[in-house]
């Protein structure tokens, strides 16, 4: 039976290193839509979502759909924007952040994962 991998947010280990959990391959996401937590200390003072590759996350906090990762991206990519694809030479011209578009991006790669 093959594994359900499941959208999560999480931190470093308090070590710093990347989680053992997370699905780093091709396929996978891990480190996106980084919000940072100025109440916990270095290195576990970033949030980041990814997904994971094992079903042992730690205190990591799983996402159970994909109307809740996008309420989050909402919530806190509301003043994130990024650089305009229409103008790479430009570094100072960014688009507006857009939560609909990075949720069907990160979902998607979930739901092809657990095909």
């Amino acid at each position: 039976m093959k594994m359900a991998h499941r959208m999560m947010k999480y931190r470093l280990a308090a070590d710093g290193t990347v989680p053992t959990f997370l699905c780093l391959h091709a396929e996978g996401v891990g480190g996106v839509f980084v919000v940072g937590d100025p109440s916990t200390p270095s290195p576990r003072d970033m949030v980041m979502v990814g997904i994971s590759e094992t079903d042992d996350i730690g205190d990591a906090e799983a996402i159970a759909t994909k109307a809740d990762l996008l309420a989050y991206l909402t919530t806190v990519g509301a003043s994130w924007t990024l650089p305009d694809p229409a103008q790479p030479n430009n570094p100072e011209a960014t688009i507006p952040f857009n939560p609909s578009a990075a949720t069907d991006w990160a979902w998607g790669r979930l739901d092809a994962l657990n095909a």
